[in-house]
């Protein structure tokens, strides 16, 4: 992100002409009191009134070309303002998508949210609206005391006398309102965090019957906030009244004192009149001090808020030496692979190799680091020993770009967006990915028979985390999402935990015809990967077993227990014929599948392969 001074030379152009009309519009500021001045002495005391429609057309004609000069004025500040709030908030936002997982991990949706949108907001109006018109208040203010030196010397001291004393509370004000909203700048970061964490989850929160236990919490933060709104506005109330009543002061000692000098005929009252107009004009500056002074000490917090996310770096990027591959057929191999965190070691020595076209399946139990192996293969992060190749090329090497463009990864919380169902397929290929390639890739992932009966089809808008649709919908849409991308790698973080049986074995059947395609499977039901050429059962963060299915089920391992456990059902109807091995385990998996097929007459009835596909047919979904 580019330093302030950036955004304001960019625009200096329009910043000189914003000037130059201000100064113009002070200038005649200036003429209209020495109008009066002569109206008093040439008319009134003069009794030359053949002036006095010449002096009030005058008037007229000022104050038409200065509503003019200011209305330019204000536009031309406040467009360049939205300019660089513009420029500034998509700078601060392609950062942010540069920055690895590890920023996210430290900062929370809500904060980052205040930082794009309050805190750039703030700056913009500061180098807008609030800055000329901080700018125009110090010019006025020189003007104007030149202009009254001009008239008395001695009268003008009572102003400069003033002056010291409203800047003296106006900087004291502005020290302590510098400290306050950073707080506030804080505060608001968790009450937005707050707030939308409880409107995301209104699901859990409902299921979970935690409305009261919300919106306690909210109450609390809110209150903080509210509290320290309050101290801002005491601040203001100690502060204000006090620069409003010394400028009140001035004006009466300037109208005392000029009337003495004006009864000793040291100046005329038409001068008198004049200085006064000056004096009141003085006061405007004065009184706004404290309310520049507050926006401009929220302005530098922001910012300083701004700049300690535009000076976090990514710890991943592209390295120095990386070259895109020509071509990439899929192949990926973990090399006695790492990784610590927190000084927390999630992986050891953890080495595999998938072949092009062939199909890795990874259980374990939850926290043995299955994930970890997916963000470390997207280098979401780095390994701390080993390495992970890619076609025989460390990932590290390869640029990120070309990397993640190879991997098409379905990830275990189903995310959708705000969008139609065709453009969430397309999600990160837009351009590329055509409407039969949408249409294709979801009668893979078999959505197509619940997207043909929503409304509007693919143009259905879902709604935000594809609220509107089932667990199971929202996987399948997922899952055409990746096979929409047509990459060298499908990876399947356990992508099918929320659909039925039977919609599980046709997807994992369709999957097969991609033989061009590497699959890493990894889930928590053994059907899902059984089929896999080799399978790896994570345990504390290591390997503990390896081997084909068939291999696995052989002899007492981790594998068969959760076999055992996840058929329970089938073996307490079997009885002993399972502990007598008079029952296969192949057969145990067909006999679970019928018997998870609801409505079918004979749930005992073992089918073949040939059977079963004549009856699936096509698709079958659950809606």
């Amino acid at each position: 992100m580019k330093k302030l001074r950036t955004y304001l030379m960019r625009y200096w152009y329009l910043y000189l002409f914003g000037m130059i009309c201000m100064i113009a519009a002070i200038v005649l500021d200036m003429i209209t009191p020495q109008i009066t001045r002569r109206i008093i002495d040439e008319v009134i005391v003069g009794g030359q009134m053949q002036l006095l429609m010449k002096f009030l057309m005058g008037v007229l004609g000022i104050g038409l070309a200065r509503a003019v000069l200011q209305y330019v004025k204000e536009f031309t500040w406040d467009s360049v303002g939205v300019k660089i709030g513009n420029e500034m908030r998509i700078d601060l936002f392609r950062h942010i998508q540069t920055l690895s997982m590890n920023f996210f991990d430290r900062h929370n949706t809500g904060e980052l949210m205040t930082r794009v949108k309050d805190d750039v907001d703030k700056v913009w109006v500061v180098l807008g609206f609030v800055g000329s018109l901080a700018i125009e208040a110090l010019i006025h203010t020189v003007f104007v005391l030149t202009c009254m030196y001009r008239i008395n010397p001695w009268l003008t001291l009572i102003p400069l006398c003033v002056l010291p004393v409203i800047g003296f509370l106006a900087v004291r004000m502005e020290n302590r309102l510098g400290t306050v909203y950073d707080q506030i700048s804080e505060e608001t970061a968790r009450l937005n965090t707050v707030a939308q964490e409880c409107i995301a989850g209104v699901r859990t929160v409902k299921a979970f019957a935690r409305e009261e236990y919300e919106i306690k919490k909210f109450s609390r933060h809110n209150r903080r906030f509210y509290d320290l709104n309050m101290k801002q506005a005491k601040l203001l109330a100690d502060h204000q009244p006090a620069i409003s009543f010394f400028g009140k002061m001035m004006l009466l000692a300037v109208v005392i004192v000029g009337g003495f000098l004006v009864i000793g005929e040291k100046m005329s009252l038409g001068d008198l009149g004049a200085f006064s107009e000056y004096a009141n004009n003085v006061i405007w500056p004065m009184e706004i001090l404290g309310w520049l002074s507050n926006d401009i000490a929220s302005a530098f917090a922001s910012w300083k808020k701004i700049r300690k996310v535009a000076k976090s770096e990514p710890q991943i990027k592209d390295a120095e030496d990386a070259k895109a591959l020509p071509q990439i057929e899929g192949r990926i191999t973990f090399d006695h692979v790492s990784l610590t965190r927190g000084g927390q070691e999630i992986l050891h020595d953890v080495s595999f190799e998938v072949k092009p076209g062939h199909t890795l399946g990874i259980m374990g139990m939850t926290g043995t680091g299955k994930t970890t192996i997916v963000s470390l293969l997207q280098r979401f992060y780095d390994v701390t020993d080993g390495r992970i190749l890619l076609d025989g090329t460390d990932i590290r090497k390869i640029p990120l770009a070309q990397l993640r463009a190879s991997l098409a990864v379905v990830m275990q919380e189903v995310f959708l967006f705000s969008d139609s169902v065709s453009e969430n397929v397309r999600t990160g290929q837009r351009e590329a990915i055509t409407q039969e390639t949408v249409e294709w890739a979801a009668e893979r992932a078999g959505a197509g028979a619940f997207i043909g009966e929503l409304a509007e089809k693919y143009d259905t808008v879902i709604g935000e985390r594809g609220v509107g649709l089932s667990g199971g919908q929202k996987q399948r849409i997922s899952i055409a999402r990746a096979l929409a991308k047509k990459a060298p790698v499908l990876i399947l973080d356990d992508a099918t935990s929320a659909l039925d049986m039977e919609t599980e074995k046709q997807i994992q059947h369709n999957l097969k015809q991609s033989e061009d395609m590497t699959r890493i499977i990894i889930a928590h039901r053994i059907s899902a990967v059984r089929d896999a050429d080799e399978i790896i059962v994570l345990e504390g963060g290591t390997i503990a077993e390896r081997g084909t299915h068939e291999a696995l089920m052989q002899g007492p391992t981790r594998y068969h227990d959760t076999w055992n456990v996840q058929y329970e059902e089938n073996r307490s109807e079997s009885g002993n014929d399972i502990e007598k091995g008079q029952i296969k385990p192949e057969r145990m998996y067909a006999r679970e599948e019928n018997s998870a097929k609801s409505g079918q007459a004979n749930r005992n009835h073992v089918k073949t392969e040939k059977q079963e596909e004549k009856e699936t047919g096509g698709e079958k979904s659950w809606q």
